[in-house]
């Protein structure tokens, strides 16, 4: 969506209408309106769809619940703002840290300010994983659907093959290393990532190389922050492209480029924490068993973490039911257990927010297979979360730097012209949301 503030705030019309009827205190109780029999609604990504469905049916036996899943195909967030906009009531959806204040601020969802045991929630959970979820006055806009990071993994075969002894821990170190392995003929395209125009794609894998460069990338006041540290990163990835040491359809690879790393063809890689364990699993990739994580090459070696969540919508169809839900999916359940989240950690090696289940024996057990949890320890304390997409308009400047950059690691910008037309839209962007 491509609004300015005043259209953006607009849209949200259809769906406060008649919201002057309801008084606070319904917004803290069940609805007069809403009969005990009327659905829960609730949207999602594309992520392991049948498993949520299956999720869904063991709530609504546990707590004898009528509750309707409707799974959003395409781009989600973009399709989930025009259901928004045309007033589709939803009840609890999915949504990534940099749409929480957006969704907020267009009141299509609400914070948990006021729920029970909210405080004794947040404080069983990690503090980065608090602050991603957290809106900017503090409050928090939703339960983790799980917590994550780009992490730095590498195919420990290929670098004995190659006589390296170990990872690079620089960008330069890592350039070196990719012309070996393709001079050597060990790796054609020794270096992969998700290059494509999505949200988790090249924005994540650029933001966590920028942090772990050391790049600030915003400042407090939410401008772009250009330094070395930038330019080293922007600079790094137009070389790889260049000297062809990643795929020529890097920028189109399907499932965020963990298929083609499963190939066995590739050395590096900066991807999704979890997806290591396709990269090891003998069932999907011939490079099972030689993959091994490191901390990110850079200076700080830092990276960036997110934690998605479940958000409830502006005027649920009652408060307490999707509260129920909501920690259902985004908690412990009544009977205690963390039905959704551990089953997501055991079966998809999905991280969580929450410090219990992390040091729950069969997940540390089940993740130890995988990799190594001591470098993921240090990796997650090292990490940085992405405040500037707290920012209504960071999904704009997003989708445009991904756009933009693209084009600059194809050879068609120059570093000065990339982030000159970067730091313009920053500032045409907050003109559009004053």
């Amino acid at each position: 969506m491509n609004k300015s503030l005043e259209r953006f705030l607009l849209s949200r019309r259809s769906v406060l209408k008649g919201a002057a009827a309801l008084s606070a205190s319904t917004l803290l109780g069940r609805s007069a309106s809403a009969a005990p029999s009327a659905p829960l609604t609730f949207i999602g990504w594309q992520y392991q769809p049948q498993i949520v469905e299956e999720n869904v049916n063991t709530f609504k036996k546990l707590y004898d619940e009528n509750v309707t899943y409707e799974l959003v195909s395409g781009d989600y967030h973009p399709v989930a703002e025009t259901k928004l906009t045309g007033g589709q009531h939803i009840d609890m959806l999915y949504a990534e840290e940099d749409h929480i204040a957006r969704w907020c601020a267009a009141d299509w969802a609400r914070d948990l300010d006021g729920l029970p045991d909210l405080d004794a929630i947040k404080e069983g959970m990690f503090p980065v994983s608090v602050q991603s979820m957290s809106l900017p006055d503090g409050k928090l806009a939703g339960l983790p659907y799980y917590a994550g990071h780009n992490a730095f993994i590498y195919n420990e075969e290929h670098l004995q093959k190659a006589g390296i002894s170990a990872p690079p821990d620089s960008f330069d170190a890592l350039l070196d290393a990719c012309r070996k392995l393709k001079k050597d003929g060990i790796s054609d395209a020794p270096y992969n990532s998700a290059w494509g125009q999505n949200w988790p794609e090249l924005s994540w894998s650029l933001f966590s190389c920028w942090y772990a460069e050391g790049a600030p990338v915003f400042d407090d006041k939410n401008d772009l922050v250009d330094d070395a540290a930038l330019r080293k990163v922007l600079e790094t990835h137009q070389t790889l492209y260049k000297e062809q040491l990643v795929t020529p359809d890097i920028m189109t690879l399907p499932n965020e480029g963990v298929p083609s790393y499963a190939t066995g063809r590739h050395t590096f890689m900066v991807l999704h924490d979890y997806d290591q364990k396709v990269a090891n699993d003998p069932k999907l990739s011939k490079a099972a068993g030689k993959v091994k994580n490191a901390l990110m090459p850079g200076k700080t070696h830092s990276t960036f973490a997110w934690t998605a969540v479940y958000m409830m919508g502006k005027q649920p169809v009652d408060v307490d039911r999707t509260w129920q839900l909501l920690r259902f999916f985004g908690g412990k359940s009544k009977d205690g257990q963390y039905h959704v989240i551990k089953r997501w950690a055991l079966e998809f090696g999905l991280g969580s927010a929450y410090k219990e289940v992390m040091a729950d024996p069969e997940v540390v057990a089940s993740f130890s297979k995988w990799r190594d949890l001591d470098i993921t320890k240090k990796q997650l304390e090292l990490a940085t979360s992405r405040k500037v997409a707290k920012m209504i308009w960071f999904p704009e400047w997003d989708l445009f730097m991904m756009q933009r950059t693209q084009e600059y690691i194809r050879g068609n910008m120059t570093t000065d012209q990339l982030v000159e037309a970067l730091s313009n839209k920053v500032a045409d962007l907050k003109k559009q949301y004053q």
